[in-house]
């Protein structure tokens, strides 16, 4: 979903789940988070943000001002998945389309390239933490622990790379894990899923998630570094 204000466009990321009230914010690297009921309609939201454009609009635009370090001119290059990933401006529209390690976007600007980038990326985040999700929670259930199916939440976190709510059933992971390898985030999710059965870091904890996680070492040694 996006909407206009002053003839740019904003990408925001819905998420469905048990709330009352249609809950809005800038993320710490300026992407927009709206979270509303499974019922109520995308013009609702939609209707939301563009009443509140004027407020949501120039706070995102603080916030990527500040943030941003790579701009997203034709050719930079940021980091994918633990490689290098190289941005082509297409000077005619075209989706947005990853082929190796050359993404592809319609843009003309650094501002349109990192908000197709943006766009592409939450997407492609949403993807793919499902499916680990989903993967993680049957490998903890096939080795006969009784774990809940985590709901996600997709954050930018600056001191974390995931946090577990073992009482609600719920997992926040770092969006900033993209830009690691897979292994890295497969660690993160394994992690996670193990405090549904220790809220500590005893030796209990990481003897369940080194048995069902054995590259977990390895992996989390690239993220403390």
């Amino acid at each position: 979903m996006e909407f206009t204000y002053e003839g740019r466009r904003y990408p925001v990321i819905v998420e469905r789940k048990r709330v009352k009230n249609i809950n809005l914010h800038v993320r710490t690297d300026g992407s927009i988070y709206v979270s509303a009921a499974p019922h109520v309609p995308e013009r609702v939201i939609l209707d939301f943000l563009e009443k509140n454009a004027a407020r949501i609009a120039p706070a995102s635009d603080r916030v990527r001002q500040k943030r941003q370090k790579t701009v997203l001119t034709d050719g930079a290059e940021v980091p994918w998945l633990g490689k290098p990933l190289t941005i082509r401006y297409s000077p005619k529209p075209c989706k947005t389309v990853r082929e190796g390690d050359v993404l592809t976007v319609f843009a003309r600007t650094p501002e349109e390239a990192e908000y197709a980038f943006i766009q592409w990326r939450n997407a492609e985040c949403v993807a793919l933490f499902r499916e680990l999700n989903k993967e993680t929670y049957e490998a903890f259930r096939a080795a006969g622990y009784q774990v809940p199916y985590a709901r996600i939440e997709i954050k930018d976190m600056s001191s974390r790379w995931g946090s577990c709510t073992a009482k609600t059933g719920r997992i926040s992971m770092n969006i900033r894990l993209m830009q690691y390898p897979l292994g890295c985030i497969k660690g993160v999710f394994f992690h996670e899923y193990t405090h549904f059965l220790h809220q500590d870091h005893s030796a209990a904890f990481y003897a369940v998630l080194r048995r069902l996680y054995p590259a977990y070492d390895r992996y989390d040694a690239l993220l403390k570094g």
